[in-house]
């Protein structure tokens, strides 16, 4: 029996408790509808309580402290674009009660960017025209990424390798010696902030992507093991909603495809996330504006971020302008201060290099 299986079978069982523990007190009964009242399946009516059907994907609100104020936490997350289109496209029930409008399907192409149903649909077809420029540019930009130097330690083997005359002498049948890797991964957590400044342009977006792939294959030539998470975290009064949607786990290969679609499609967020946003049970005003973005210090507190997490933040926030990748870039290498992670200086010379080919290529 699985878990949501448990739980209805829970709330079967409550519900037979409660009409004995009625009847025992008003033995001329209660009806339905009173019973539905006591037992809170009333608010349920209002409230999707969607963390009830996708236990692995929404959770049941929490509190949380942040700089001394207490908000109540709204979470979801999805392992993959293909867990996030699975959970859409069973049709989870929405709140209506506070998003009467819902602004993932009413907003405008000029905001919003293709229809919902669509935007949908594109999170399992393959990526849209101008992925092929992204990853034209991308794999240029990471032809000469750093490599990492494999320290190896020597041991006796009982073949292969060159022969230990000692060894062999004495009759030790561990007469060979070879070289054995001695190379441990490293874990880092790259994070990455979905909403940004309305007016942020798409040369701010697509250097910004661009950058985040080129540091991926930075780390990851640099023996790290690299995990990916997008989110998406904004305020509304006391409240906080928190979406993740994990697009490379540490034992995947890098799907560039998956990055490009999070980070470039104006509708993952405006349409795609709104509508997760449209399904937690918020009670503040959130049907207005959908939220407030949040501030890095902010996000670290109640991401609660580590030493082996990366956080890339909205683009004007890491001085990201969108007129120049070589200034960009050189912005956010300083904003995140990787010295401790990688070589820094070669990587401004490699990725400088790579950007004077390019523009080249591009006259």
């Amino acid at each position: 029996m699985n878990y949501i299986e448990l739980v209805k079978e829970y709330l079967k069982k409550l519900k037979e408790k409660i009409k004995l523990l009625l009847f025992y007190n008003n033995p001329f009964g209660y009806d339905e509808e009173d019973l539905e009242e006591i037992i809170g399946r009333s608010s349920m009516k209002e409230y999707p309580h969607n963390y009830i059907e996708y236990p692995f994907n929404i959770y049941e609100e929490d509190k949380i402290v942040i700089n001394d104020d207490e908000y109540t936490r709204y979470r979801a997350r999805f392992n993959s674009l293909h867990d996030l289109y699975e959970y859409l496209k069973s049709d989870p029930k929405l709140n209506r009660t506070v998003f009467r409008k819902l602004h993932s399907v009413e907003n405008d192409y000029d905001f919003a960017g293709i229809p919902f149903d669509e935007a949908l649909e594109d999170l399992e077809n393959p990526p849209r025209t101008g992925y092929g420029e992204f990853l034209r540019l991308s794999e240029r930009l990471n032809e000469d990424a750093m490599g990492y130097v494999q320290e190896f330690m020597t041991v006796k083997s009982p073949g292969g390798g060159y022969l230990d005359i000692p060894s062999y002498a004495a009759g030790d049948p561990l007469c060979y010696r070879i070289s054995r890797s001695i190379y441990t991964p490293k874990f880092i957590r790259v994070n990455i902030m979905l909403s940004y400044y309305w007016g942020t342009t798409k040369n701010q977006v697509m250097n910004r992507a661009l950058i985040i792939a080129a540091l991926v294959n930075a780390f990851e030539q640099a023996g790290y093991v690299v995990e990916i998470n997008t989110f998406e975290l904004s305020r509304e009064d006391d409240e906080i909603v928190d979406i993740d949607v994990n697009i490379k786990n540490n034992n995947e290969t890098f799907n560039k495809a998956s990055l490009y679609k999070s980070l470039c499609y104006v509708e993952f967020l405006r349409r795609i996330l709104f509508r997760v946003l449209e399904s937690l049970d918020v009670k503040n005003d959130w049907g207005s504006g959908y939220g407030q973005t949040c501030s890095e210090n902010f996000v670290r507190k109640a991401k609660k971020f580590d030493s082996n997490d990366i956080f890339f933040d909205q683009p004007r926030e890491m001085g990201i302008h969108g007129k120049d990748i070589g200034k960009d870039f050189e912005a956010v290498l300083e904003h995140l201060d990787l010295r401790d992670k990688i070589d820094v200086e070669k990587a401004k010379e490699d990725f400088n290099k790579d950007i004077r080919v390019l523009r080249k290529t591009m006259k």
